[in-house]
């Protein structure tokens, strides 16, 4: 479907009762795509899928043009798991000669990842309102490993009182820990075999986590968190920068200085080589 009212058409055409799941993404799809694909093909009548490269949501020197791109590959992918529509609209389409509406949420900007990406979740906000709007779901379905975008995601549902419902996925890994990432594409065989250890340095903080609470801790300081995970990073040399590492709240994502029993969520940014790699954990 390239266009907005074919896919209106098709929503138009189901019974009221009929549940649509609903999964968008960005193409050059993986397994963790594909997962989520296959959770809304088990609890829904109806899947729809969406593949469109959002410009509003990259900033200046950004991987826009050289973003990885595989339409044909994706819809044999998505067909193969069931997926009934897929939804792939021109930037042209989504975004006319004179549009000046955005869905901007207050204070994502101040988070680690919004202050290292300016206008990110603006861009977002509004790309996902506007698929909302498009395809009506019942249901859709988000991956965890985008940490501060899925807590976006459910606030403008919840501000907006849109009638869906999302659902978060647990993040899909390789079996070495590697967060499943289309830009992992970037990686060369030296830095691949290298990127395990972003990952490694959140499971080294949720040790330190677990063994104070078994101990009967009743907090801990984020700057011991912090400490860990910067430290486990800075033994690979292919790491060329740490852009942030974050202890957050789960509901807000601002910043904590102790940890209680309600957890938080860690999250990094880093470069290796010059890829950047994003990643979370949720201690709970």
């Amino acid at each position: 479907h390239p266009s907005i009212e074919s896919i209106r058409a098709l929503r138009k055409s189901f019974d009221s009762s009929v549940s649509v799941g609903f999964v968008p993404t960005m193409g050059a799809l993986h397994e963790g795509h594909l997962s989520l694909a296959r959770t809304a093909r088990s609890q829904n009548d109806v899947v729809i899928a969406s593949i469109f490269v959002n410009p509003a949501q990259f900033g200046k020197g950004e991987d826009l043009d050289t973003y990885p791109r595989q339409v044909e590959k994706d819809l044999e992918l998505l067909t193969e798991i069931g997926v009934d529509h897929v939804f792939v609209p021109s930037s042209d389409m989504m975004y006319g000669k004179n549009h000046v509406t955005y869905i901007d949420p207050q204070g994502f900007d101040q988070t680690r990842e919004g202050a290292s990406r300016p206008g990110f979740f603006r861009g977002v906000a509004t790309v996902v309102t506007k698929l909302f709007n498009i395809v009506q779901p019942t249901n859709a379905y988000f991956g965890q490993k985008d940490a501060v975008q899925c807590i976006v995601i459910k606030r403008i549902v919840r501000d907006l009182d849109m009638d869906v419902n999302v659902h978060i996925m647990n993040t899909v890994r390789e079996d070495d820990g590697l967060a499943l990432s289309s830009r992992n594409a970037y990686l060369t065989p030296e830095e691949r075999e290298k990127a395990p250890i972003v990952y490694q340095a959140l499971c080294a903080a949720r040790e330190v986590y677990e063994s104070r609470f078994a101990r009967g801790m009743e907090e801990l300081d984020a700057a011991d968190l912090l400490e860990v995970v910067e430290g486990a990073l800075e033994t690979e040399p292919l790491i060329t920068e740490v852009q942030y590492v974050g202890i957050d709240d789960l509901e807000t994502m601002r910043p904590l200085e102790k940890v209680g029993n309600e957890g938080c969520v860690i999250s990094l940014a880093c470069k290796l080589g010059s890829v950047r790699l994003i990643d979370n954990i949720i201690l709970k």
